[in-house]
């Protein structure tokens, strides 16, 4: 018996977890609402929610588990241990250690959110037609950005972080929440001026009483129109196994169930540049 027990011990440590670890897939969310919803009476019902379920739903050989952090953190998984999130930028450096699926859908691109009451001091920098030069606001005034941390917003926005990581007029926000405390702390006027946001993340914030409507969304003159989201894995043999099959799932379409739960919080004057933008993306017809 004292054999056998040493031999179940050695046992286990030759032959570890990894073959459970392939049949399970850890899904992890920022708490990005209207996308993903992850707590009060909405929870679960964001349109980033809705197609998590569906995958899971179309892997039933994978067991899921679901964990919630900011994007900083989300990353540091993908990069350390198996994982997938949902809802994620592509970009260069995020490359090297996750493998990405085709596009899911198009955001419209990110903008500067900030009072209306502090329109007057942002009117230099804005446009015939609406639009704000975030290089200039940055470059020629002493307003403070607010952004949160691991978060990218596309185009312009992530060239000023970058370039720019030690200036005092960014103020990384650390919380799980993208934007709601951010904009709170705009409306007490405490260290930040301007927040960067998507135009259906204020929307939401708005229509759920969590914020007065007291704010604007400026579009922003260096950004495309729209940035394209995808689900991430984590960079191995196992995350590609995984996003092919989320590829196959996809199959290139846009649903329209999902597109609807997305344009439910956009700006109306947004949802026929949101239309056409998924045109051009998806060419099939959605199911």
């Amino acid at each position: 018996m004292k054999h056998l027990f040493s031999l179940i011990i050695y046992l286990s440590l030759v032959i570890p977890a990894p073959v459970q670890a392939k049949n399970v897939i850890n899904w992890y969310h920022a708490d990005f609402p209207p996308s993903s919803i992850m707590c009060g009476e909405m929870k679960g019902k964001g349109h980033e929610n809705y197609l998590e379920d569906k995958l899971q739903k179309a892997l039933p050989e994978y067991q899921h588990f679901e964990h919630i952090a900011n994007y900083g953190r989300i990353l540091k998984q993908l990069s350390e241990n198996n994982g997938c999130c949902v809802t994620l930028l592509k970009t260069k450096e995020r490359e090297k250690f996750i493998e990405f699926s085709n596009p899911i859908m198009p955001y419209i691109s990110n903008g500067i959110i900030t009072l209306k009451s502090k329109l007057d001091a942002f009117r230099p920098f804005i446009d015939e037609e609406g639009y704000i030069s975030i290089k200039d606001l940055f470059d020629s005034s002493s307003m403070r950005m607010g952004i949160s941390m691991g978060r990218r917003y596309g185009g312009m926005v992530d060239n000023i972080v970058d370039n720019n990581k030690k200036s005092k007029k960014i103020k990384v926000h650390y919380k799980m929440d993208l934007l709601e405390t951010l904009v709170k702390n705009i409306q007490a006027n405490r260290t930040i001026d301007y927040a960067i946001g998507f135009p259906h993340e204020l929307q939401w914030l708005i229509s759920q009483g969590l914020i007065e409507d007291k704010f604007i969304f400026i579009p922003i003159r260096e950004m495309p129109e729209y940035v394209l989201s995808y689900v991430g894995c984590t960079k191995n043999k196992w995350g590609k196994r995984i996003i092919n099959k989320v590829n196959d799932i996809i199959n290139g379409q846009y649903e329209e169930q999902y597109k609807k739960q997305y344009q439910q919080y956009l700006p109306k004057d947004m949802i026929e540049l949101h239309d056409k933008c998924s045109s051009n993306i998806f060419p099939l017809k959605s199911n």
